[in-house]
């Protein structure tokens, strides 16, 4: 029975996920060349729209870090799987950019609900529950979403207007809270006692601030091919009209890949994995830059798929074993620094675009940030080293 128990908590999770990150923000991005066909939008504008959403985020993980009240946490929780729905749906009953752009907004804070209180809230329950403190199973979500948006453009996009199809996503979002709902735990019950012991640590160390700039280089490699992987893959001859399957590529490699990523992190070290996520993920935006063949774009989807996904649930879950007391903090610190980068480098990417005609300047700028990404996440670790040297000889 407790096996049982623990599946639906985690497939609970894992759909909370696919509606709050798959739906409510990653149907955005096989929606570009629809409403760019249907309404003439600028690369401009819709670098706008994906920035404001982000701006939610942002401002989600901001005030998450505000709060420690896990009676609070479950409410807002739901309250974002709710908003998620709602925001998606109305994106298809206006052509308005000034409503957009709050629905867009408002999206992103149900986006932070799932991803940050989500994890937190999970990693609780598993430590109540003596169960690894792992993330991977919880992160699929994102892949799973990724899946779920690309299959599901397919399948609507010829049949339906550009309005329509937000409305079916948003119903389909609809659909998957009923499990979500129905399995979802008393994580009230899962507050850890505090200790105010060692091991719940200082959420504001040097090691905090500086793994906060790397995974801000982190959030620029992420989101800007999370933005712009279809529209540069329609932009392409050879993929015109199969940027939706770039897109399922991408999530189907995310999917497994958390999974993956614990299994080597156990292997190898969480500092070796990430710096071998990095640098994948690097790789995967140089080969967008020097082939633009329709193997090299799918390859390049592939590795940028396991990469980013890995990024997310290694960083995310790391500071939350550091500090179990109240996960969701820092969890939501780092991600603070991902959402600016969020915020910056799809507005910045689209006027580059909007200018040049092309993305290539966008995506070596990208390139560039992610190296030094991979330098400043040594650096994090040298910090870390140096803040546990005086506990372990002490």
């Amino acid at each position: 029975m407790k096996a049982k128990e623990t599946i639906k908590v985690l497939v609970a999770s894992v759909i909370a996920v696919v509606v709050t990150v798959g739906i409510a923000r990653f149907s955005y991005t096989p929606m570009i060349p629809e409403m760019v066909e249907a309404l003439g939008l600028s690369q401009s504008v819709i670098g706008m729209l994906a920035t404001v959403n982000y701006a939610g985020y942002l401002t989600g993980a901001l005030l998450i870090t505000r709060i420690s009240d896990i009676g609070l946490k479950v409410k807002l929780y739901q309250l974002g799987l709710v908003v998620a729905v709602v925001s998606t749906v109305l994106m298809g009953y206006t052509t308005s950019l000034w409503l957009w752009y709050p629905l867009r907004f408002i999206s992103g804070l149900s986006t932070s609900a799932g991803m940050l209180l989500g994890a937190g809230l999970l990693m609780s329950w598993l430590i109540k529950n003596n169960h690894k403190s792992e993330l991977g199973v919880f992160f699929s979500g994102i892949g799973l979403g990724i899946v779920l948006t690309a299959v599901l453009a397919e399948l609507i996009r010829g049949s339906f207007t550009w309005d329509q199809q937000w409305v079916i996503y948003g119903l389909v979002a609809l659909a998957l809270l009923i499990p979500v709902w129905r399995w979802m735990p008393d994580y009230r019950a899962c507050a850890l006692p505090q200790t105010g012991g060692a091991g719940a640590g200082d959420d504001r160390s040097r090691f905090i601030v500086i793994l906060q700039l790397a995974y801000f280089c982190a959030g620029v490699g992420y989101v800007v091919t999370a933005t712009f992987l279809v529209a540069i893959a329609e932009s392409m001859p050879e993929l015109s009209g199969r940027g939706w399957l770039i897109w399922l590529i991408a999530g189907l490699a995310a999917t497994p890949a958390c999974w993956l990523w614990d299994v080597f992190t156990r292997r190898w070290g969480q500092w070796t994995a990430l710096y071998l996520a990095y640098t994948l993920n690097s790789v995967s935006i140089l080969m967008l830059i020097l082939n633009t063949s329709m193997v090299s774009v799918m390859l390049s989807a592939v590795i940028y798929g396991a990469s980013f996904i890995g990024i997310v649930s290694m960083m995310l879950g790391m500071v939350g074993r550091v500090f179990p007391e109240n996960p969701s903090r820092p969890m939501s610190r780092l991600t603070f620094s991902y959402g600016i980068a969020q915020m910056l480098a799809p507005a910045v990417v689209g006027y580059l675009a909007d200018v040049e005609g092309n993305y290539t300047n966008g995506l070596w700028l990208t390139l560039m940030v992610m190296a030094l990404g991979v330098g400043v996440l040594h650096m994090a670790r040298r910090a870390k080293g140096r803040e546990t040297a005086p506990a372990s000889s002490g």
